[in-house]
């Protein structure tokens, strides 16, 4: 149900339009309604590409405030008819995030959220618009449908393949069921004691606890690490649902930028690189 709380208004597809009458008009959208002034939560994480009125030309004409979301498949997520909005472009959302409340600006009839995917989502104007709506948008509940389930398959393929790698190098006879518990975080936290203890002497208990001792012996790792603290640091973030572009073992720009979008996440200071702190907010 990705649209669960909401009562469906005007669905995806051809409609006579509410306000012109005018009988085939494609719908690019699908209308959904709450209460005015009700809090808007995003379908989905993503960065905001355009907050605010939309102007006539500029891809969003008559959609009154919006904002328009670029999610991780390059899809542009559009809320129209906004009463306020409460984000601003180039922030860096969370499924969940209240981006607004919902409205009547623009070419309304009455206050509720017009939400649609669009299939391009450039920075620029038209943001994806084109006069061919049926083509340049697609259904939003089939999209957040295959969205979530995307996503649960794809975090399990990932998780799989730490936990087979993490058996293979440290072993700890996990079972391999694509599943991030107790367990496979206590396997992580044990391959990372391990590589402080060879090579730098650490001499920690390979326990699985993150504790005072590990805390302290805990290394910083930037931009152009390299090796198994890397590779354990990205199979961490990957689990925790970031995307460090890799299990490489190399810590490039893919891995700085999800180490930055995590410390934004847990409110800590946001450097790109991973300390005690950054470790902590993860194995503590």
């Amino acid at each position: 149900m990705p649209f669960k709380g909401y009562r469906v208004t005007s669905p995806y597809g051809y409609r006579t339009h509410p306000i012109t009458g005018v009988r085939g008009t494609f719908h690019a959208g699908i209308d959904l309604v709450k209460y005015h002034r009700a809090p808007i939560n995003a379908f989905t994480a993503g960065i905001v590409i355009f907050a605010g009125m939309g102007k006539a030309g500029s891809g969003f004409g008559g959609y009154g405030n919006v904002v328009f979301i670029q999610d991780k498949n390059g899809r542009g997520q559009l809320y129209a008819h906004l009463d306020s909005v409460n984000v601003r472009r180039g922030q860096r959302i969370n499924k969940g995030h209240i981006i607004g409340r919902q409205g009547n600006t623009g070419n309304s009839t009455g206050s509720h959220l017009h939400y649609e995917v669009r299939k391009t989502a450039p920075s620029t104007p038209p943001y994806g618009y084109t006069a061919d709506r049926a083509n340049d948008s697609l259904n939003p509940a089939t999209y957040l449908k295959s969205f979530g389930a995307s996503d649960i398959k794809n975090s399990s393929s990932r998780i799989r393949t730490i936990q087979s790698t993490l058996n293979r190098r440290y072993n700890t006879a996990l079972k391999v069921d694509g599943v991030y518990g107790p367990q496979t975080k206590r396997a992580l936290v044990k391959g990372y004691q391990t590589e402080l203890n060879e090579q730098y002497n650490a001499g920690l208990p390979v326990d699985g606890i993150w504790g005072p001792r590990t805390e302290a012996a805990t290394v910083t790792i930037r931009r152009n690490a390299k090796g198994n603290i890397t590779w354990i640091l990205q199979a961490t973030l990957y689990a925790l649902g970031y995307n460090p572009n890799g299990l490489d073992g190399l810590f490039g720009p893919g891995t700085e930028k999800a180490v930055r979008d995590f410390q934004r996440d847990r409110k800590i200071k946001v450097d790109g690189e991973s300390g005690k702190n950054t470790f902590a907010k993860m194995f503590g």
